[in-house]
C-alpha cells in the first residue's frame, strides 16, 4: 500500500485509485507470502464514470484516500463523474469507509455508521455552516459547501484522521449499498447526509 506520507504531501490527493487484488507468491525456503500489491491510478471510462466489469482493471474495487475534508471535496470537485456497474448479475453499488493503514491489509469491516459520524463532526466544526449535512442534501447549496472547503487553507484540509473509502459490487462487512447500475459522485455526497448526521 501507498505510504501515509504520499497522500498527506499532496494538496489534492490523486483520487481515486484501483485496489489489486492479493495475490500469493513463492517466498524463500518454501515460504508462501501475500504480495497486496500497490493502489493504481484509476482511469475513467469513456463515459466519465468508473466502471465495473467482469474483466480487466473494473473486477477491482474504487477508493478515495484522504481526510474527511478532501474527500467531500474530491467529490464536489467532480459531480458529473461517478459509478458504474456493467455486471449485469451484479448491478448494485456498495460503499465503506475505513481508517486508513498503509502496509497492512483491509479486514474488509468498515464501521461506516461511527467513522461517517466522526467525518460530520469533524466536517461540522472545520466548516462555517449551521449545518454542513444540510448544505450537502440541498442540490442548491453544494456550491456554497464548496466554497466553504476552497476557503480553508491546506493544512485546514489535511487535519483529521486519514480515511479509505471504498466502493464495490461487491458488498464487504458493514458497507452500505448506496445505489444500483450507476450513480454521480454528486449522489454520493448525499449518502453522507441521507444515512449519517453528526452526533
Amino acid at each position: 500500500m501507498q505510504d501515509l506520507n504520499q497522500f498527506r504531501a499532496t494538496a489534492a490527493p490523486e483520487n481515486p485509485w484501483r485496489v489489486p487484488e492479493p495475490v500469493l507468491k513463492s517466498g524463500k525456503y518454501g515460504s508462501i507470502i501475500i504480495d497486496r500489491g500497490q493502489l493504481k491510478k484509476a482511469v475513467a471510462g469513456s463515459n466519465n464514470h468508473y466502471l465495473f466489469s467482469e474483466t480487466g482493471a473494473g473486477v477491482q474495487s474504487l477508493v478515495i484516500v484522504g481526510t474527511a475534508v478532501q474527500v467531500v471535496e474530491f467529490l464536489l470537485a467532480h459531480p458529473q463523474r461517478g459509478l458504474e456497474s456493467q455486471i449485469k448479475t451484479l448491478p448494485k453499488l456498495y460503499m465503506g469507509i475505513s481508517p486508513y493503514a498503509p502496509n497492512q491489509r483491509f479486514s474488509g469491516v468498515f464501521p461506516a455508521n461511527e467513522l461517517l459520524s466522526a467525518v460530520a463532526g469533524f466536517l461540522g466544526s472545520l466548516i462555517p455552516a449551521p449545518d454542513w449535512t444540510n448544505i450537502i442534501g440541498a442540490p442548491a447549496q453544494l456550491e456554497a459547501l464548496k466554497k466553504a472547503i476552497d476557503g480553508l487553507s491546506h493544512s485546514d484540509k489535511a487535519k483529521g484522521k486519514m480515511l479509505y473509502v471504498k466502493f464495490s459490487y461487491l458488498p464487504e462487512d458493514q458497507m452500505v449499498e448506496i445505489g444500483k447500475g450507476k450513480m454521480s459522485f454528486k449522489e454520493v455526497l448525499h449518502v453522507f447526509q441521507k444515512h449519517y448526521k453528526p452526533r
